[in-house]
């Protein structure tokens, strides 16, 4: 649809522009294609394909399109027609939006017998085959398509390829001349594609209503800046990628409008506006992807705009720029804007037989439908041909084009025309004409530049009106803060009157609650006192129960260590001494084994039991040794690696408090051997000036969320903590395992330092 969709400014199927496009240099992208051909054929594989033959044609169209062709020879092995049916229809979209339609045929014939079986999918193979015909120019084959995808899609009630079919029909009838069946083919699909959730059938139909049923440029500019607003719409992909859509979408429909709202402004030679849209084109079109094939034809549209502004510097830029990124020869260069543009540049300069030869190659090199500027280029030679006295040759062209500029007189085509017009009739001497001609000329000028004067009036009314509005809005304002303030005066003066009667009220109220306040206060006072000393009293009862517990657990520890303990050992040595003196093949031997055995390990057991009892090593070795003694008999297990950080406890500190700390270290090692499922813990005692601080932590499988309440040795560590005024805390770790924090224990007064067997500083096991 050349030219009533302006694919000219439009995104090829492998060009597009995407937030999500990947650019790959030639080696990368055979790497991944190579990758992606080893893996077996799943939906993702598919669409990571598809993706990387659609970013690779960004920079390397030829490359594309042989993987394409190797991959749906690949894909039809598979028998998967949805597959299938993506590949083709972007195969041939790809061929037929360069012009490609004798490659373009075949390809949607195969995409037609391909999703014959599936409605829906032979509804956009249909559609794509009247697209095909439409822009080849083939009207017999363009109606018969047009009547079956009509009849298919009623069939299915498929009203988005209903409007779109009706779109083409309307644009079909354009080149017929048939203007009211024309328009009211668009204003069916108008009708068919509103309320659709995909807005692109919806857009093609006003886009085309605009295009062609408004010959007013005025109306024109008015129908296109408000599709601008449905330009936005999310469903309006700008380059959706293979498998997100397969039926018929317009290519980048927001700079599509912007491109038509700068040729329209180019017409009526509003050429500060129509610079402002062209600049957004590019913006929107160019600079994403700057490699991109078509950005050496928007370098010389932007060249155009740029001598119309009359800035020839930025011009010959964008010129230069477009001649090297068209490569090759000059004369070769397919592109009708390089040659206008480079012709305007030559005749500035004042070579004028250059510039004709410019303007003469640019009447071989196609039309000016999808140019920035309409003006036909035969009028830019004709200015050129009088210049050079050629009267006859520039004659012709002038006479050919009559109809345009009559069709077109109050443009910028109908301008141009009779400015070369009388520059001709001036030339030749024929002052009558001339004089017409100029009058003419003078006419159209003036209508442009008031209609010109008129929107710019428009937009200064607009902007009063808002100005007005915004003032009335103000005045609004001010007066309700005018208000709103006299209301605060009249609310603080009842306000003070209100709030002194309440504060007299309420001076009253207080003696009387002050009275009842402070006998409330006496009694609580009173309550307060016999609670503490009942705390107290609880206090040193758990104290000397613990104490008492603390010296029997000693007395029962001395027993075992120095009564039992001894004989158990003697009782070994007797049994060791008799295996000495019997001779190995006796019976009795491994009786005696046996027993010498059972006898060590009741002495270890006794042992043990006394350790737990009473730390020994505290008193004997220090509390620092008593804990590093802890660490290894916990590492001997091979179970959990423990490591101990003590820190300070360097002078002598009471027995009892000494004890509490390791049996409370001693209670959380265990827990963690007995629950935690931990390989490795840390134990950090650190001893401040007031107080001692106790961290231990593992990496088991944490406390449990639910756990609603604590075990038996947890409470005789709450217990203990809060006889010395201290506080813990236990939590999960958020990477896994419990830590438990012991704060603020209080610590008694040191003893004196010769009683006490600690002098190491840090110790780490």
């Amino acid at each position: 649809m050349k030219g009533w969709l302006l694919i000219g400014i439009g995104v090829c199927w492998l060009l597009g522009v995407g937030a999500w496009a990947r650019t790959y240099t030639d080696a990368e992208a055979k790497v991944a294609w190579a990758q992606l051909q080893r893996q077996s054929l799943t939906e993702t594989t598919f669409r990571e394909t598809c993706d990387l033959i659609q970013d690779v044609g960004q920079t390397n169209l030829p490359l594309a399109y042989e993987w394409l062709e190797k991959y749906q020879r690949r894909v039809q092995k598979t028998g998967n027609r949805r597959w299938m049916h993506v590949l083709l229809i972007n195969w041939g979209k790809g061929y037929e939006s360069l012009n490609h339609y004798d490659e373009a045929e075949p390809i949607f014939r195969r995409a037609r017998l391909n999703a014959k079986t599936i409605p829906l999918l032979y509804c956009q193979a249909l559609t794509y085959t009247v697209q095909l015909y439409f822009d080849w120019g083939k009207p017999d084959s363009l109606s018969h398509y047009l009547e079956l995808g009509e009849q298919v899609a009623r069939s299915v009630n498929d009203r988005e390829t209903l409007s779109l079919l009706r779109t083409f029909r309307g644009a079909s009838r354009s080149r017929e001349g048939q203007q009211e069946a024309m328009c009211a083919d668009f204003n069916e699909g108008i009708r068919l594609a509103a309320g659709l959730s995909n807005k692109n059938a919806l857009f093609m139909a006003r886009h085309s209503r605009a295009s062609y049923c408004l010959t007013d440029l005025q109306q024109q500019v008015m129908a296109f800046d408000s599709l601008l607003t449905l330009a936005t719409d999310s469903t309006l992909a700008h380059s959706p990628r293979f498998y997100q859509r397969t039926t018929v979408y317009f290519r980048s429909p927001r700079p599509t409008v912007l491109f038509k709202l700068a040729q329209l402004n180019m017409l009526l030679t509003d050429y500060d506006n129509a610079g402002k849209f062209a600049d957004m084109v590019y913006d929107a079109l160019v600079r994403p992807n700057p490699k991109a094939p078509m950005v050496p034809y928007f370098n010389a549209e932007m060249a155009i705009v740029r001598l119309y502004q009359g800035n020839s510097k930025q011009a010959r830029a964008f010129l230069d720029s477009s001649r090297r990124q068209f490569g090759g020869t000059e004369g070769k260069i397919p592109y009708l804007s390089y040659f206008l543009a480079a012709g305007l540049l030559a005749e500035q300069d004042g070579q004028l037989a250059k510039a004709a030869d410019y303007y003469k190659q640019s009447l071989t090199k196609g039309t000016t439908a999808a140019s920035f500027s309409r003006i036909p280029p035969e009028l830019f030679y004709v200015g050129v041909l009088v210049r050079m006295g050629q009267y006859e040759k520039a004659q012709t062209m002038l006479n050919a084009l009559a109809t345009a500029a009559t069709t077109n007189r109050y443009s910028a085509i109908g301008l141009y025309y009779y400015q070369s017009l009388a520059s001709l009739n001036k030339a030749q001497g024929n002052y009558g004409q001339y004089g017409n001609a100029l009058d003419t000329y003078y006419a159209i000028r003036d209508s442009l530049t008031s209609l010109n004067q008129y929107r710019a009036v428009q937009q200064i009314l607009a902007r009063v009106r808002i100005s007005d509005k915004e003032q009335q809005i103000q005045r609004l304002n001010n007066e309700k803060e005018t208000r709103e303030k006299q209301l605060q005066r009249e609310r603080l003066f009842y306000g003070v009157i209100i709030g002194l009667a309440l504060l007299i009220i309420g001076l009253l109220t207080l003696y009387v609650r002050n009275r009842q306040v402070r006998a409330r206060q006496r009694e609580a006072l009173h309550q307060s006192k016999l609670e503490q000393l009942e705390q107290q009293r609880q206090i040193e009862l758990m104290q000397r129960v613990m104490e008492a517990e603390e010296n029997e657990r000693r007395s029962i520890a001395d027993q075992l260590h120095n009564e039992v303990n001894p004989l158990l050992a003697v009782a070994t040595l007797n049994v060791s001494s008799a295996l000495e003196s019997v001779s190995p093949e006796m019976s009795v031997v491994p009786k005696l084994n046996k027993a010498q055995y059972m006898l060590e390990s009741v002495s270890s057991t006794v042992r043990g039991i006394s350790h737990r009892l009473t730390p020994l090593l505290i008193e004997q070795l220090g509390f620092r040794m008593a804990i590093d003694d802890l660490a290894i008999s916990v590492n001997m297990s091979d179970k959990v690696r423990l490591t101990t950080i003590v820190v300070g406890f360097e002078k002598a500190l009471p027995l009892p408090f000494l004890s509490d700390l390791y049996r409370i270290v001693q209670e959380l090692v265990q827990n963690i051997l007995r629950h935690a499922q931990a390989t490795e813990a840390t134990v950090e005692i650190i001893e401040h000036d007031r107080h001692v601080t106790i961290m231990v932590d593992d990496n088991g499988l944490g406390i449990g969320a639910d756990a609603a309440n604590d075990g038996h040795g947890l409470q005789m560590i709450r217990a203990k903590v809060a006889l010395r005024n201290g506080q813990l805390d236990v939590q999960r770790k958020a990477e896994g395992g419990t830590l438990v924090v012991i704060d603020n224990l209080e610590m008694p007064e040191a003893m004196d330092s010769g009683s006490f067997p600690e002098n190491q500083s840090q110790s780490i096991s």
